[in-house]
């Protein structure tokens, strides 16, 4: 499978990605944040906190940076200081990590429609490209988008590290793709004694019955936990883990109806991670993961 492949493969070579510009003062607490697949969009430059003088590149996108805005409002809301004031979001941009699989977008933004108008499209998709070249621009886009992404993410921090000299602790959150780029990297930020835990949300290689989940999926296996121990990528010993997997997310939790509902929604479940807490509320999983998150980071003590 070419997805197996290439997560071994992907762990040598690193390329080093321009760093962010440094800063006076260091961060307690990084986050590496890896976006989902073609979001490459919403690229907002956020300042998760009003005492904190740093400011993401934005590629962490809209469903991470919404987990962190949620984040640092209910921590503020429980214990009226900010949760974000020492820490730095350090997105993994398009120069180390595309995050592309291009395929066709027969839905739009907040749109749902009926099997009939999605079958419609569909088929005038096909007719101006076969399936089997669509599959294939998928499938080579997204593999070329992981496998440099995997390379590419230690040298990224590499290169942060040396132009700021800042050497904090790092909390791992990826979202979908991202997820898949970041799990690779868990033993080398825990050889180095630094990696405080990763949170990974609707993560493609969760396996049924992983004691880390939380969320509730019906079966709780990603479209990646077939894969052969030797050739997925091992969370590293010690570390803290936290996967957020909602039901019918098609991407870690699978099922037939999982895939339905992604197929005539644009994602489905699996879109809408933190992003429906302004008009529905937070959900008591939203609540569990955005807590977990502030007791990592309030929780860290950094090595002499």
């Amino acid at each position: 499978m070419a997805a197996s492949t290439l997560l071994v493969g992907g762990l040598v070579g690193l390329t080093p990605a321009p760093a962010q510009a440094g800063t006076q003062e260091c961060p307690a607490v990084v986050v590496v944040a890896a976006r989902g697949s073609d979001q490459n969009e919403f690229l907002e430059p956020t300042r998760y906190s009003d005492e904190a003088p740093w400011v993401s590149n934005g590629y962490e996108e809209r469903n991470i940076r919404a987990f962190l805005q949620y984040s640092e409002q209910r921590y503020r809301e429980q214990t009226g200081t900010s949760l974000m004031k020492d820490v730095h979001v350090l997105a993994l941009d398009g120069s180390v990590y595309p995050a592309e699989f291009p395929t066709p977008h027969l839905t739009e933004d907040d749109e749902e429609v009926d099997n009939r108008e999605f079958a419609r499209r569909a088929l005038d998709v096909v007719r101006e490209r076969p399936p089997h070249l669509l599959a294939y621009d998928a499938v080579s886009g997204f593999v070329e988008s992981l496998r440099t992404g995997v390379r590419g993410t230690m040298g990224y921090i590499d290169a942060w590290e040396e132009s700021t000299g800042c050497t904090p602790g790092y909390i791992l959150i990826g979202y979908s793709q991202g997820a898949l780029v970041l799990a690779p990297q868990e033993q080398e930020f825990a050889e180095r004694g630094r990696l405080i835990g990763s949170l990974y949300l609707g993560n493609p290689l969760l396996a049924p019955g992983d004691a880390t989940v939380v969320g509730q999926p019906n079966r709780g296996g990603g479209l990646l936990s077939s894969l052969p121990d030797s050739v997925a990528p091992h969370p590293a010993d010690g570390v803290q883990h936290l996967n957020y997997c909602v039901a019918d997310d098609f991407v870690c939790d699978i099922t037939s109806s999982a895939a339905t509902g992604s197929l005539t929604t644009k994602g489905g479940a699996h879109a809408n991670y933190f992003l429906e807490i302004e008009g529905n509320g937070a959900s008591e999983y939203d609540a569990q993961v955005a807590d977990t998150f502030a007791g990592w980071v309030t929780g860290y003590t950094p090595n002499p």
